[in-house]
């Protein structure tokens, strides 16, 4: 085991017991700290060919990249945690080739950004105010990767907008499910896990238990939902798309095995299962 994870496990297991409250406030800023990594070369490469333009909205910023034909159909590319827009530059090179207008966008506390940090209602704001400037005026697409699912059913659902297709690769789906796994993770005891879900609840304005995807997605206007994910992904189970599926009988599971959860990215049977569903 890593010998920073066995540190942390160690802080949150005394702090806990010690100080419950101040263990919850201090573990939440240990959850919501985006982990900065270098762009890869295939990435910047995307940065390089793309328009690039900057939204200010409340009291920040975004920056999106466009590619392609306004004129053609619009599809939104929304990368995951500790990621950036560049890593969906293969999917975009394949919508380019389908004629298809792209719009990307890094999320706060990524990429370039000067934050180390961000949770999913800032995300899901920058990207609500990305569709909001954007103003399609025609059915679009959304292709999402990991937490982007995420991101996407919490911004879509507080928009009328009409979705022609929902791509996601790998999705969460119950909020509680991630913060379980999170505490198990830091060793964090009972009494800080209560008060952690109680501050999150309340940044959240609603109860932890019916915060979830599924009930996201009831409130967007979507013509088809696709779920691509691999059947042994390590860091989402792929139970949080059958639990999607469940809720969603007319959604595809598309299932694969031993592709990776970020190498899903640059696989072509990914790509082209995501192509094909667009046609």
């Amino acid at each position: 085991m890593n010998k920073q994870i066995r540190a942390i496990q160690t802080y949150f297991s005394i702090y806990s017991v010690v100080a419950p409250k101040m263990a919850a406030r201090s573990s939440f800023k240990v959850f919501q700290k985006v982990r900065k990594k270098s762009i890869r070369p295939r990435e910047a490469f995307f940065f390089d060919k793309t328009t690039k333009a900057t939204l200010a909205y409340d009291s920040d910023t975004v920056d999106y990249y466009t590619l392609g034909n306004p004129a053609h159909p619009l599809v939104f590319l929304v990368h995951g945690w500790d990621s950036n827009a560049g890593s969906l530059s293969k999917i975009a090179d394949k919508l380019l080739e389908m004629d298809r207008y792209v719009i990307a966008l890094n999320l706060p506390g990524h990429a370039f950004s000067k934050k180390r940090s961000t949770n999913l209602l800032e995300c899901k704001q920058a990207f609500k105010a990305l569709l909001t400037a954007i103003n399609p005026t025609e059915p679009f697409s959304v292709i999402s990767h990991s937490f982007g699912s995420g991101v996407a059913a919490f911004a879509l659902s507080e928009t009328d907008y009409k979705v022609e297709n929902l791509i996601f690769l790998t999705n969460p789906n119950r909020v509680e499910h991630i913060f379980e796994a999170f505490k198990d993770m830091i060793h964090l005891g009972p009494k800080a896990y209560t008060a952690l879900l109680q501050l999150v609840e309340f940044k959240l304005g609603e109860t932890i238990a019916d915060v979830s995807v599924e009930n996201k997605l009831k409130k967007v206007d979507f013509k088809s939902l696709v779920l691509i994910h691999d059947k042994y992904d390590k860091v989402l189970s792929y139970e949080h798309s059958v639990e999607v599926k469940k809720a969603f009988p007319a959604a595809e599971i598309v299932t694969f095995e031993k592709i990776g959860h970020y190498k899903m990215l640059w696989n072509e049977e990914v790509i082209n299962a995501c192509a094909l569903r667009l046609n």
